[in-house]
């Protein structure tokens, strides 16, 4: 990695104020980059970049508009687009169209002020849930390369839009020579500045919550506690997104490429480890008449190791502690 490549340039990030973006907004900072965040505050907390408000630019805008696009690309050298309509599994179910279209204007919309406004470099933040259900229908699952996204079946609108969202940028740079992309399917980040809500939160978040909250709220499960993720603490994942975005000065197109830690854990372990950082005497509760759909999830991630020589190296006892800790300061 190169931090003096960041040093004076202009990055925009999209969904500045949410998790990701507060997260890589400090360290870009740190690589002396000048940067414009930007976010509508729907999911994203102003509380998140508060400490960094004088050494930034911060505008509230709805990338729903496409002005509001123009007003946030113009005159920058990087866009990381972040922003995206998202939330927890429930969310995703109750509100498909709202999220599959809303997402689609999102990328669209930026891509176009992109183009428009002559920005060459473009950073776009994709997802796992791209990949089809029927590769994680079993907690034993394979691991899933990236050209295993095709022929495409996604579970939810989410995955959909991202698989969207992906192909368009692909065609504006096919149509557009000097246009260099890429492209990061994150899988299962966490950490500081992460949703702890029940509604639209993360499952270590929500954990972390619950556990803090004990007893005076039931630590409650959705399913059996068997289905099986892997997660990646966010340094992790903001290592390679430099990384992508540094190699795009050598290639046109980097990725998609899977983001994440390549170890598989069952969601009743990710609950007991939780418990145990919080020291209390917790009785775990299943809900198992919630329907789980995604039974396993666990991503190739030996494509990013060979291009870029990265690999996730914090502990997931390391990372939920520090997610633990930080839930608890917000709560």
């Amino acid at each position: 990695m190169n931090d003096n490549f960041w040093h004076n340039k202009k990055v925009l990030v999209t969904g500045g104020a949410g998790f990701i973006g507060s997260n890589l907004a400090d360290d870009l900072l740190r690589c002396g980059a000048k940067i414009r965040l930007v976010d509508n505050l729907e999911r994203g907390k102003f509380e998140f970049i508060k400490h960094i408000a004088h050494e930034i630019d911060f505008k509230i805008l709805d990338l729903r508009d496409y002005n509001n696009c123009i007003q946030a690309v113009r005159d920058v050298d990087i866009v990381i687009h972040l922003a995206s309509k998202v939330g927890g599994i429930g969310f995703y179910q109750r509100y498909p169209f709202e999220v599959m279209a809303d997402n689609i204007k999102i990328d669209t919309n930026m891509i176009q002020a992109a183009l428009r406004c002559g920005v060459t470099r473009f950073f776009y933040a994709s997802s796992a849930h791209v990949y089809p259900l029927d590769l994680q229908m079993s907690p034993e699952c394979p691991l899933i390369a990236e050209d295993q996204a095709y022929p495409a079946d996604p579970e939810l609108s989410y995955g959909w839009a991202k698989l969207v969202g992906e192909k368009t940028l692909q065609f504006a740079a096919q149509e557009n020579p000097d246009m260099r992309i890429s492209m990061a399917r994150y899988v299962g980040i966490y950490g500081k500045n992460q949703d702890f809500q029940l509604e639209t939160g993360s499952v270590i978040p929500v954990f972390s919550h619950r556990a803090i909250l004990y007893p005076e709220v039931p630590f409650s499960i959705w399913g059996t506690g068997e289905e099986t993720r892997s997660y990646c603490f966010i340094d992790d994942a903001i290592e390679c997104t430099k990384l992508m975005i540094e190699q795009m000065e050598k290639q046109n197109i980097v990725g998609p490429l899977n983001v994440g830690r390549q170890e598989l854990t069952k969601i009743k372990v990710i609950a007991d480890k939780i418990v145990a950082i919080s020291e209390k005497h917790v009785i775990l509760e299943y809900d198992k008449n919630k329907k789980t759909t995604i039974w396993g999830q666990l991503c190739d991630c030996s494509a990013a190791k060979m291009l870029l020589g990265w690999e996730a190296k914090t502990s997931l006892e390391d990372g939920l502690k520090e997610a633990y800790e930080d839930v608890k300061t917000r709560i």
